[in-house]
């Protein structure tokens, strides 16, 4: 019986269509597509990070993240988040610090923040440039991005100067710096 339906199928009039149709979306459905194979880099490198959600967040976040074909271009994407966040950070410090109305006693600790992140952003700025030259150099400068956030945390701290917003900045920025740290990590490979 099986076998007399399948023979009157296969005489019907558009048979052959339905191959031609089912056929391509046979190999969509089974073979992974390059937006998938740049998921699975992002994947591995997010797995080796301090913050794996905070990481997916991030580099899914920039629309250039899709088009990533190797770590080389995920390692792009990671500093320059790392710098853009750190500018956006000193920024903001400095913005405060300049404001009128803040407590004078918290200016001396803020302007080391604004120090720190200086240094934070030349050294993501850094890592960029050395990544096509001395990969090895870049995955240190990468690395280090974060001591200028740790040290404008410390500073807070030492200050009494208690601002979650820039507590929260730091900890982003050290999440930045250990994921451009990762990456250019992957590079040395």
């Amino acid at each position: 019986m099986a076998m007399a339906m399948a023979m009157a199928m296969a005489k019907h009039p558009l048979f052959p269509l339905f191959f031609l149709l089912a056929i391509p979306s046979f190999f969509f459905t089974y073979y992974p597509s390059p937006a998938h194979a740049v998921s699975e880099l992002v994947e591995e490198a997010c797995q080796k990070s301090q913050n794996y959600s905070f990481c997916i967040q991030a580099l899914e976040s920039d629309p250039k993240t899709p088009a990533a074909k190797d770590y080389m271009d995920l390692a792009e994407i990671s500093l320059n988040l790392g710098i853009s966040n750190a500018t956006d950070t000193r920024s903001y410090v400095t913005d405060i610090y300049k404001n009128s109305r803040t407590d004078p006693k918290k200016k001396p600790t803020l302007k080391i923040c604004i120090s720190s992140y200086d240094f934070a952003v030349d050294s993501f700025k850094s890592a960029f440039r050395e990544l096509t030259e001395d990969v090895l150099t870049a995955n240190y400068d990468a690395k280090v991005a974060g001591d200028g956030a740790a040290s404008c945390e410390d500073q807070l701290a030492a200050g009494g100067v208690e601002d979650s917003s820039i507590s929260t900045r730091n900890q982003f920025i050290l999440y930045f710096s250990n994921i451009a740290d990762v990456i250019t990590s992957l590079l040395l490979k």
